[in-house]
Parts: structure tokens; sequence; C-alpha cells
């Protein structure tokens, strides 16, 4: 027989992009840490055109990653370096890079092109790297720990427009743990919104069923940053 497990806001919401997983990479461990999450990281070039013309600047470049693939979708500089050919060519390279599945959300990047400096030119940066949120160990005080196999959170497809909203999702479970049914209580108010959530929630396996998990989620976007909390 189906029982309904009613999860809210748990100690504190839920973040896709959590400040508190937020990892700096300026120590010797923590550099460590961001190459065994970075599967492809290329430094950005200083371009010559830049540099035959001593321009040089600092910047702030916000990497949105995709958990499930570890492949950038979205890369924005917060804050220019003032000097347009670095900016793109920043922007090109950010795109390119990839970490392991599962692991990334967000990545932001304080970058630097000098040109005063010994040695001559160069480019450094400091990556403040974002985990994924392990939902297992989020979700542990509702489902039980080790519960969860697959639980990814929805994300609004591009492009992103300035909106929010908060739905109330109905998730029934087989006793296999796969999801049969989504349903939807409490629309968010936007039905490409719920569409995704739908979906993606269709893609949830627990260890243990049958049982009806309501999912109350929250999201805010603006057209550089997507934000989806349990709550």
């Amino acid at each position: 027989m189906h029982h309904r497990e009613l999860i809210w806001l748990f100690l504190a919401a839920l973040s896709l992009w959590p400040q508190s997983n937020a990892t700096a990479v300026p120590a010797e461990g923590d550099i460590r840490r961001f190459r065994a999450l970075a599967v492809y990281a290329p430094r950005p070039p200083y371009p010559y055109e830049a540099r035959a013309r001593r321009e040089q600047g600092s910047g702030l470049a916000v990497l949105t990653v995709d958990p499930a693939t570890g492949n950038v979708t979205n890369v924005v500089m917060r804050a220019s370096t003032g000097v347009g050919i670095v900016d793109e060519v920043t922007v090109s390279t950010f795109s390119q890079w990839r970490f392991k599945p599962g692991t990334v959300s967000k990545v932001r990047v304080p970058i630097n092109f000098f040109l005063s400096e010994p040695g001559g030119p160069g480019v450094s940066y400091v990556a403040d790297v974002v985990r994924a949120p392990d939902m297992d160990q989020v979700l542990a005080p509702f489902l039980g720990k080790g519960n969860v196999i697959k639980a990814p959170l929805p994300k609004y497809p591009l492009p992103w427009t300035s909106k929010g909203g908060r739905g109330v999702y109905e998730m029934h479970v087989n006793k296999a743990g796969a999801v049969t049914e989504v349903k939807i209580p409490k629309p968010s108010g936007d039905s490409t919104f719920d569409k995704v959530t739908v979906d993606t929630l269709n893609q949830w396996r627990l260890r243990s069923g049958p049982k009806i998990i309501e999912l109350p989620l929250t999201f805010v976007m603006t057209p550089n940053n997507f934000l989806v909390r349990i709550l």
C-alpha cells in the first residue's frame, strides 16, 4: 500500500548552487581537488592583438555546468576585463571546459591578464567550484540514507528569461523504486518549467517503494543564472 512522503524544507533550502559547498582553488590541496574534478580545463590565451596594444585587465567569468554531463552550458563575464577581444577569448576558452559528471554545477573564475609581472605577459586565474548537490544526502532525512539511486533536479531550457514561480509535484513510485507517474497538484505558473520538471522527475529512481512523494519546488531565473530550491 502506498504511503506519502511529504518533502519540505529541512534545515536549509536546497540550492542547485549551494554557496556552502564552494571550494576555492589557490591552495595546493584545492588545486589538486580542482584538477581531480576537471576533465578538460585549458587556460585562456593572451591575444597577440591585446598584448601588442599593451591592453591588460582583470575580470570575473561565471560558468554554468550541467551536472549530468559535466559540460559547460553557459559562460558570462560578470565583470569585464575592459578589453573586448580578451573577454571573447575568455568566454570561448571556458566554454570548452568539462568536468566529471555529477560533480560540479557552477564555477566562478576571477581572471587577470597582465604585462608587467616578472617573466613577461601572462594570464592568471583562481577557480571557485560549486559542487553539485548530493541528492541522496539531501533526501536521507525523508527517504533514508542510500535510498536514492538517481534524483536530478529540473533545469529550465535555454534561453532563460527573468521569471520565477513555485509548484508542487507529486511522484508515484512503484515497488521497484521507479517513478510511474508525476502529477501537478499546484502548477508553478510557467508551463515550460512544469513540463521540464515532470520530464526530469520521471527519471528519478529509488531503491525501495511503493510511495508517493510530494515535492515543492521554487525556481528563479535571470538571463545569467538559474536556481532551483526544494522549498
